[in-house]
């Protein structure tokens, strides 16, 4: 009974210390100090424990995977991520990450890849959007649309959606739409500059100068340096002032 209850009190004290390594490890991730994050991991992570149920390495190498992300090492981030993967096989996460991260690096064959796998774990707003993001950075805008629509769907407040699908319409040169995706993105996203400046290039599109050129000025105030915003502000002052003389 004593061995039973020193061996109980052993794993609770093994626990903690890994749980104290975890929270230093995930204030130095939050404090932009990924390399030193990292080296915690690495002395308290042990691989045989993978699948060891209630095991910490789950929360370990799902942080360890972030670190190398934000440090650009992918190869070494999609090995945690799949292991991620393969400790919790109900959880779609790592794999949503994982395609996060491939859209990002423009790997978009590789986000569509690990985005079906996720829905095939359960379906996930932000997995509808890689796809469509993915359809859109290539050309395929119906597809695109399809995608957004579907993110959209399961989450009626995803304002990202919204913007890309405006963007998608945009293209589709279907401006009353993207106009109405675009106020809908910023109904959650209403101090974006990027939002802000796309609905004022539907506004333009439309002949709706002086619209536009409401949402072009509050997107200069909020990313005056922005380049894009500056031309397009600066562009329609010009036919603003063409139209006035």
């Amino acid at each position: 009974m004593k061995k039973i209850i020193l061996i109980s009190a052993l794993l609770i004290f093994i626990n903690t210390a890994l749980s104290a390594s975890y929270k230093e490890a995930l204030t130095l991730y939050e404090s932009k100090k990924y390399t030193e994050s990292l080296k915690i991991i690495a002395v308290k992570l042990d691989a045989k424990k993978d699948m060891e149920k209630d095991s910490p390495n789950y929360d370990m190498r799902f942080l360890a995977a972030h670190n190398h992300w934000k440090l650009g090492n992918l190869q070494p981030a999609i090995l945690h991520f799949k292991k991620c993967s393969e400790i919790r096989k109900n959880i779609p996460d790592p794999l949503i990450d994982l395609s996060i991260m491939m859209l990002e690096n423009k790997r978009y064959g590789d986000a569509n890849f690990f985005a079906y796998g996720a829905l095939k774990i359960a379906e996930n707003p932000i997995a509808f959007y890689v796809l469509g993001k993915s359809a859109m950075k290539t050309g395929n805008y119906l597809k695109a649309k399809e995608y957004f629509e579907k993110s959209i769907s399961l989450d009626p407040e995803f304002g990202i959606s919204y913007n890309d699908l405006g963007i998608t319409l945009m293209e589709l040169k279907k401006y009353g739409e993207a106009n109405t995706a675009f106020s809908a993105a910023l109904a959650t996203m209403s101090a974006s500059p990027e939002v802000l400046n796309n609905m004022g290039m539907t506004l333009e599109r439309t002949g709706k100068f002086d619209e536009a050129m409401k949402y072009y000025t509050k997107a200069f105030e909020k990313n005056p340096e922005n380049r894009i915003i500056k031309m397009n502000l600066e562009r329609l002052k010009g036919i603003l002032s063409g139209t006035k003389k």
